[in-house]
């Protein structure tokens, strides 16, 4: 299926849904940044963002329509300033794929922050977000139960990696954010620096037989959890999600990518505890090859992420200044 096929049917899917406050609709993440000409990879879903005046639903999450996997969030229709700050919204709204707009207010929005997204201001804010939740790495809590544990370490301990984007203006992308990240520092000189932001993960002596082993043993776990699409992560563990969570990492390995690998693995790992324990053991033996495998040692790796602040916001600063210089700056980075 192309791009433009996708959005289309994500559009199609959106003329017939309306929740209180309905606002509108755009196309965010990687299917946002691609050409519509593209294909799109079968590893990846459709980004559908849903801005609401008023109350915001929960998020639906992924699930089929005509054939295409969609991930439907929902957020609170706000001013330009704020959209702009937000790093979770603003690249999205920044390319304008609007698929639902019923009296105009998501295009002069859009309008708004296309305009002012590249703006120094603007991305230093963004980063800031994303730095203000790598610091809160200092509060980390060792008494949470052993999944919610390794969830609240290992999604701040890879925001490195979108300051990164963000800092070069590109897709802060979701599941392939290490290598999107690893695309950017190679381009513009920084490549030893990656190989930091591998070690704040654990991951960077980890070869690729013993990362296939460990997605040998998620997969194993992965289709046997018994699911609820009521409860959090549920949308992110069924069959229809399988070909990301599950195909898309091994689809990474295969490529040689697989310390890139590494920290969606222990994300879907982690989700799925959250539905069972059968997956305990392996998960704890894939914590202990990234040297995390105490809360003790968690700590003190969450603790080496926020040390390695300052050098990576003198990362972003460089990065900021030679995106300025870089006529290929609007690269995509899915």
């Amino acid at each position: 299926m192309k791009v433009g096929e996708a959005r289309a049917v994500a559009a199609r899917w959106v003329a017939g849904h309306r929740v209180p406050g309905f606002a509108g609709a755009y196309v965010s993440g990687s299917v946002a940044w691609r050409p519509v000409g593209a294909e799109l990879p079968a590893t990846s879903d459709v980004d559908l963002m849903i801005m609401v005046s008023g109350e915001v639903p929960p998020k639906l999450g992924k699930f089929r329509h005509e054939g295409l996997l969609l991930e439907v969030s929902y957020a609170p229709l706000q001013p330009a300033e704020k959209v702009l700050a937000s790093p979770a919204l603003a690249p999205g709204l920044s390319r304008g794929v609007l698929v639902a707009d019923p009296d105009g207010s998501l295009a002069a929005l859009h309008a708004a922050v296309a305009r002012d997204f590249a703006r120094p201001y603007w991305v230093r804010a963004r980063c800031a977000a994303l730095e203000g939740r790598i610091e809160a790495l200092t509060r980390f809590d060792i008494s949470r139960p052993f999944a919610e544990r390794v969830l609240s370490w290992v999604f701040p301990a890879s925001l490195p990696t979108l300051v990164v984007l963000t800092a070069a203006g590109v897709n802060p992308t979701v599941r392939r954010r290490y290598v999107a990240a690893r695309e950017i520092l190679t381009r513009y000189g920084e490549a030893a620096f990656y190989e930091e932001l591998l070690g704040w993960l654990g991951c960077a002596h980890l070869s690729a037989a013993r990362v296939a082993a460990h997605l040998e043993r998620l997969t194993d776990v992965y289709d046997r959890v018994p699911y609820d699409l009521a409860r959090p992560y549920g949308s992110d563990l069924t069959p229809e999600a399988r070909q990301i969570s599950i195909d898309g990492t091994r689809e990474l390995i295969e490529q040689g990518l697989h310390r890139e690998a590494v920290w969606w693995i222990v994300v879907t790992f982690a989700r799925c505890l959250t539905f069972a324990p059968h997956g305990t053991a392996a998960l704890q033996e894939l914590l202990d090859d990234l040297g995390v495998g105490t809360p003790a040692t968690m700590r003190q790796m969450a603790g080496r992420v926020v040390a390695g602040l300052p050098r990576l916001r003198q990362v972003r600063e460089a990065l900021m200044s030679r995106r300025e210089m870089d006529p290929a700056s609007q690269t995509d980075a899915t």
